[in-house]
């Protein structure tokens, strides 16, 4: 027996006596959720056996978050800070139908809406810092917008994408991937 060698056994104690099942990218897991620290956003620090990482969204208590830390993976559990979201962007998913052919025999295709999605995101007028105590304010009239990042996310939000947010209409004029699982969009109000 190796004295250095970590059981599980004990976390899954813990898991089974005082977790709480949260809706992980739509699968139901067994967590520990801890508060976070006190400020601007309610942040919550996130414990499981299972497999986690950055740009998870996650349901908890009703309210969505998004993990935006990188994934602490000790020998027992991973933990993770994840952020609530503080808005909803409509985005509607359309597809190619095709309706009949004009005199020269070419296709002719009508756009057709097959479903509407809600993409969870954080929306701020600061540049998104984890760490950082004083964040850097960006200019009056652009908003950072932090969201999952997913094939569906990654075709619909591109430069000079607009949407409407927070009754208002907002271009998209950078998308910064630096941030594995996050798509981080630096966004412009449209007048």
């Amino acid at each position: 027996m190796n004295p250095f060698t970590f059981n599980t056994s004990d976390f899954q104690f813990l898991l089974d006596s005082i977790g709480e099942t949260v809706i992980i990218d739509n699968v139901p897991k067994k967590c520990i959720v801890q508060n976070g620290k006190i400020g601007d956003y309610e942040e919550k620090y996130i414990y499981t056996l299972d497999s986690i990482q950055r740009g998870n969204l996650i349901v908890y208590n009703g309210k969505n978050y998004l993990i935006v830390s990188d994934i602490t993976e000790g020998k027992l559990y991973k933990k993770a800070l994840m952020c609530k979201t503080n808005e909803n962007i409509h985005i509607e998913q359309t597809e190619q139908r095709l309706i009949s052919y004009n005199d020269f025999g070419e296709p002719i295709y009508e756009t057709v809406v097959v479903a509407n999605i809600d993409v969870p995101c954080i929306v701020d007028k600061y540049t998104f810092k984890i760490d950082d105590f004083a964040p850097i304010r960006v200019p009056e009239n652009q908003v950072i917008v932090t969201m999952q990042e997913n094939e569906t996310n990654k075709s619909k939000f591109t430069v000079n994408t607009k949407f409407e947010v927070m009754g208002q209409t907002w271009k998209v004029i950078d998308v910064d991937k630096t941030r594995t699982g996050l798509l981080i969009l630096t966004c412009e109000l449209c007048m």
